[in-house]
């Protein structure tokens, strides 16, 4: 009975040695793997770790490249905003002389239409406080050989001075209202109708005036001017005239010809008003 039990523990000694043996090769070779696995594992995680360590420097260096290029584009857009505003500083200043010379001009026009309606006033007065001229035929000779003036001027010529001063007034008010047009065709009737008359070489004058400011015909101006020169050489007018006469040249370009008018209004008519100004529009164009 022994013997069985004997050959049956000998085995079971045998198994337990042989699952030890097994459980030493299976550890041995779980280790074996897993170093082998990490071995193998090694180069391809470190290759990914340099690929993102460069990906990163990459993407860095982008942002900084885009950073600059922000950088730039805004400072491009302030110098370019910069530059308009200060062409837009140079035109407000360009526009602000315009307008200073213009408000001078318009204060020196001014000035000269208050001094020319002055002068105007006073001429009227003049004119109207002159005695009308007597006829010829009124002037008799007597048995005494004494001159003896005839009775007053008739009511009709009488009549026909007061009509020649009104037709004159009326151009004339034109031009204080500002209707240089107007008064151009109003003084235009005048001369027509009283070319000889007293006021006539007025009426050139003022004609030539509102031409001038009017419609800037200073080719026209110049001729009504030359006019006055030509038909009224002893008006009060002429040396004002002259004045005109030049600086209408100027306008036109006739430099040599304003010069000689210049000269020919200080020769003549040195101690006028006109004088004064026409030297020193003269020395402009010397």
């Amino acid at each position: 009975m022994k013997m069985p039990g004997r050959r049956i523990a000998a085995p079971s000694c045998c198994i337990k040695v042989s699952d030890f043996a097994m459980k030493t090769r299976f550890a041995v070779f779980l280790s074996m793997y897993i170093l082998a696995s990490e071995a193998c594992l090694a180069g391809p995680l470190e290759d990914a770790l340099a690929r993102i360590a460069e990906l990163s420097q990459t993407v860095q260096a982008q942002n900084e490249r885009l950073t600059r290029l922000e950088a730039q584009l805004q400072n491009q857009g302030l110098l370019g905003l910069l530059n308009k505003v200060e062409a837009l500083k140079t035109d407000v200043a360009h526009l602000r002389g315009a307008q200073e010379e213009h408000v001078y001009r318009l204060e020196a026009a001014d000035k000269r239409a208050k001094d020319l309606f002055a002068d105007l006033d006073e001429r009227l007065k003049e004119v109207a406080s002159r005695p009308v001229p007597v006829p010829a035929d009124s002037i008799r000779l007597q048995t005494s050989q004494t001159l003896v003036a005839a009775p007053p001027a008739s009511p009709a010529l009488k009549a026909d001075a007061e009509t020649e001063a009104r037709a004159y007034e009326i151009a004339h008010t034109l031009i204080k209202a500002g209707k240089y047009i107007e008064a151009i065709s109003a003084f235009d009737n005048f001369i027509n109708q009283y070319p000889s008359g007293p006021l006539a070489a007025n009426a050139l004058y003022w004609k030539g005036i509102s031409q001038v400011t009017g419609r800037s015909d200073f080719k026209g101006a110049a001729d009504s001017y030359q006019r006055l020169l030509k038909d009224f050489p002893a008006s009060p007018k002429v040396p004002d005239a002259l004045l005109s006469l030049a600086r209408a040249q100027i306008q036109l370009e006739q430099k040599e010809q304003a010069k000689a008018t210049l000269s020919q209004l200080l020769e003549r008519h040195p101690v006028s008003k006109a004088a004064e100004n026409g030297k020193k529009l003269l020395a402009t164009l010397n």
